[in-house]
């Protein structure tokens, strides 16, 4: 499972999500890229393009471009709309339909351009970002691209405080929010009483101010360097404000709202100011008690013709899990000297829950010459690809004649198993007597006791490379990843054994809350086993105690990794009869597994991993090491050094002083690996599954969010 950002499936806190590793939740990103053409930007703030991507093929190619590219995945869609969605598979679909601003320049996950915006400066304080926009570009409906659609788009994600049909604060909303009054935001402060005043205060932050026709200012708040990756999000597209706005009033009265301004009037922010009030009236009333009111975009089940991008959404058919996109004729080509035309015509998303159905799939439309990419989980690699090409020269070579694989390509997520050092009884939430981890030891004996390399070949078929530290390879800003920074543990069962025996025989009895205050003497005892072992070196009348180690069902690689772990303590353990026993606990995904994000954590270890919201080192920083983070609140870890040094940080992003950023971000993950904070597992990657008669993509770990074996490509206006 991963506790993770860019997605939404069961979130508990900002931009976080449980799901099951192996499902490959969603796939990496592959654009900008004709057959020979060079991709050269025309904006004098563009950086140059990159080179595409290469693969493995087991056949050559046709000339004939496909008219229909089928992708077969393992998950359904959540919401449509750009504005409430936190879900990396709707990524996959929107970004093909809705633009933003900026946007990446090919591969290259550190080189955001202006696309939608012609360009752009920023004050010196970082507070103020004046924007040009291009001119003659139309959304998909016929409206223009201006400055209206710049203010109605991004105060309409803001209002809607990342909220759903059934919850609020649980989606992308706060990404923008971080930069202005926090305390507008369910996610970043708390729960907010819907209604014009609330309307009101978000548009009196004055976030857009449109300034011309063509010309407006965002003003912040709270200033950060990473700006321009919070504006190439899909959180941050383009809507079509007239569309939009007819839509969802029709389906809002459909549904039974009561709304102030059921028929709009005035100029065309008078119009928007109006509709956002419609929208906030739909909250906690009626039909959505506690959430706000279904959009139209949500379901998109009539299509949407509201982006400015290469595609549009034909149909949504929620009964067989089919969307269809189709080509929009009236794209205007994009930012780049070579105009982007997609020459595949029609794209169909296609839910296929079984991976040995996609298989077959895939493999018979190879042989009928029809276009497809498949979902393929890490575990099943070698269903397709040839093992002895993988293992022993690290390449990825189909088996399977027309079927082509891709890859590997790194994305911006590390998984870790985290420890918890104030665990609570689910039932009863009171503490639990015997807190091992909060013993240092007992962390570095359960990260000692795994061979992480040889799981990470064995088990997940080296879809990876044994993690290090919180910060993944390549992670902006630049120089954020530094692999000299290694853990103090290593594969040792020799020292397990001397770690477990120091524990036993003179046992912490010092203890923190995970507020950071001092237990009381006596509240926690770690005691087990015994504290003298007898004359045959075992202990005689052990103080028995047990620690479940806690895996999302169908995680075969997590759980292989505790089950190495398990073995090792146990055998330790039964040597000396120390009493102490591991054992592995699968649980299903849902609401079972929100038990490892109660506060305090409900459990003593369990497998996660994070992937970005946005490509930026304080994204990790704040989640995994901040004290009151998503994961460091739960498990009870308040270091005070480690809050300086994330304000550090947090003031360096916001002042622009990078190289500062850079060197806190590696003091922090210095402090975290001394006191092992956690087990790091795998840095994940990922790849493609496709028939060989498509080319023409490239791959941005900026926007991947796919953890081994994930579909692409998704961006599919440059494929041919």
């Amino acid at each position: 499972m991963e506790r993770r950002g860019r997605s939404a499936i069961s979130t508990t806190a900002a931009a976080i999500v449980i799901v099951i590793l192996i499902l490959a939740v969603a796939a990496g990103i592959y654009f900008y890229s004709t057959s020979s053409k060079t991709t050269t930007s025309t904006s004098s703030t563009s950086s140059t393009s990159t080179s595409s991507t290469t693969g493995s093929s087991s056949s050559s190619t046709s000339s004939a471009v496909p008219s229909t590219l089928t992708y077969e995945a393992g998950e359904t869609p959540e919401y449509l709309d750009p504005g409430v969605s936190y879900f990396s598979y709707d990524y996959n679909i929107l970004q093909n339909v809705y633009e933003p601003l900026l946007w990446y320049n090919g591969s290259c996950s550190t080189c955001i351009i202006p696309w939608l915006a012609a360009n752009y400066t920023v004050s010196s304080n970082l507070e103020q970002y004046y924007f040009t926009l291009r001119q003659g570009i139309t959304f998909a409906d016929g409206e223009q691209f201006n400055s209206t659609a710049v203010y109605f788009s991004l105060n309409r994600l803001l209002v809607e405080d990342g909220s759903t049909p059934v919850a609020h604060g649980t989606q992308a909303s706060w990404l923008l929010q971080q930069l202005l009054n926090t305390s507008l935001s369910t996610t970043l402060t708390g729960s907010q009483t819907y209604g014009s005043n609330y309307v009101q205060d978000v548009l009196d932050e004055n976030f857009v101010q449109i300034t011309g026709q063509y010309t407006f200012t965002l003003n912040v708040m709270h200033p950060t360097s990473a700006v321009p990756e919070l504006l190439a999000g899909e959180w941050a597209v383009m809507l079509a404000p007239g569309y939009t706005m007819t839509q969802d009033i029709s389906t809002f009265k459909s549904a039974g709202y009561t709304l102030p301004y059921p028929t709009l009037s005035g100029n065309s922010t008078q119009e928007i100011d109006q509709y956002l009030d419609d929208i906030s009236s739909t909250c906690n009333t009626g039909s959505t008690p506690d959430g706000c009111g279904t959009t139209y975009f949500d379901l998109s089940a009539n299509g949407s013709m509201a982006g400015t991008g290469p595609y549009t959404i034909q149909s949504n058919d929620a009964t067989t899990n089919v969307i269809t996109l189709q080509a929009n004729p009236t794209y205007w080509g994009g930012p780049l000297t070579t105009k982007i035309d997609p020459q595949i015509k029609t794209v169909i998303f296609k839910y296929v829950a079984d991976t040995t159905t996609r298989e077959i799939d895939i493999e018979n439309a190879a042989k009928s010459g029809q276009a497809m990419a498949i979902d393929l989980p890490s575990t099943n690699l070698y269903d397709i690809a040839d093992r002895t090409d993988w293992i022993n020269d690290n390449q990825l070579v189909s088996t399977i004649p027309g079927i082509s694989l891709y890859g590997t390509y790194p994305i911006y997520s590390t998984l870790f198993d985290p420890f918890g050092t104030n665990v609570t009884n689910a039932l009863t939430g009171s503490y639990y007597k015997f807190q091992p981890f909060a013993d240092i030891r007992f962390r570095e004996a359960f990260a000692d006791a795994v061979n992480m390399t040889l799981e990470n070949e064995a088990v997940n078929n080296n879809v990876g490379q044994v993690a290090i530290n919180v910060v993944p390879p390549g992670l902006p800003p630049s120089g954020a990843y530094n692999d000299t920074i290694t853990p103090t543990y290593s594969y040792n069962p020799d020292e397990v054994q001397n770690l477990l025996l120091s524990a036993m025989e003179n046992p912490i009895t010092s203890f923190k809350f995970e507020n950071g205050t001092a237990a009381p003497s006596g509240f926690f005892d770690n005691s087990f086993g015994c504290t003298t072992l007898g004359s045959n070196g075992q202990c005689s009348n052990p103080i028995a105690q047990s620690i479940p180690l806690i895996v999302g069902s169908g995680d075969v690689v997590d759980e292989q990794i505790f089950n190495a772990i398990a073995t090792t303590i146990n055998n330790v353990s039964s040597t000396y009869n120390m009493g102490l026993t591991v054992s592995v606990v699968p649980v299903p995904s849902g609401t079972e597994l929100a038990n490892a994000f109660a506060s305090p954590t409900h459990y003593y270890m369990y497998a996660l991993g994070w992937i970005d919201d946005y490509p930026w080192v304080l994204d990790f920083l704040g989640p995994m090491y901040a004290p009151n983070g998503a994961y460091t609140g739960p498990d009870g870890w308040n270091l005070p050094a480690m809050e300086t040094l994330y304000q550090q940080a947090q003031n360096d992003s916001a002042t622009g002083n990078t190289a500062g950023l850079v060197a806190a971000a590696d003091q922090m993950s210095v402090l975290a690996n001394k006191e092992v904070m956690y087990l790091w597992t795998v840095y994940t990657v990922n790849y493609v599954t496709m028939t060989s008669n498509v080319q023409g993509f490239y791959f941005n770990p900026g926007l991947s969010t796919a953890a081994g074996g994930g579909v692409g490509p998704e961006y599919f206006a440059t494929l041919y």
